[in-house]
């Protein structure tokens, strides 16, 4: 897996991987210090259709991604995952609030052929 990070926020990769806070590779910000790949941040990147709405996305994922583990309570040690996923899913309503949703291969134009409005185009998702 490829995590690059330049730092310089020249680069959509760059501006998302800065927002998210996954900026040095063993230390990300998915559960177990992983890091979203290249890959990821390009998929989110065209899928999204914007750096902005990827950076969205990303905090969703983070969301789900530790919404999967369980908070515990242990000799006094208590680990409260669901508040992580919770701060997470926070951040991403900021940035769908500000930049709204993808534009990606999820939507596209169709013509309606329902013989009700044959003449109007409908968005579906």
């Amino acid at each position: 897996m490829t995590v690059t990070y330049v730092g310089d926020l020249s680069t959509a990769r760059d501006k998302v991987r800065f927002y998210l806070r996954d900026i040095e590779e063993g230390v990300g910000p998915l559960p177990a210090d992983a890091n979203f790949s290249d890959a990821e941040i390009a998929g989110l990147i065209t899928a999204e259709g914007s750096w902005q709405r990827a950076v969205a996305a990303g905090f969703e994922t983070l969301a789900s991604a530790w919404r999967r583990y369980p908070d515990f309570k242990a000799d006094g040690l208590s680990v409260d995952r669901t508040a992580i996923a919770d701060g997470y899913l926070e951040q991403a309503k900021i940035w769908r609030r500000t930049y709204g949703r993808g534009t990606g291969a999820g939507s596209r134009a169709t013509t309606r052929v329902d013989g009700y409005s044959d003449d109007k185009d409908n968005v579906t998702a």
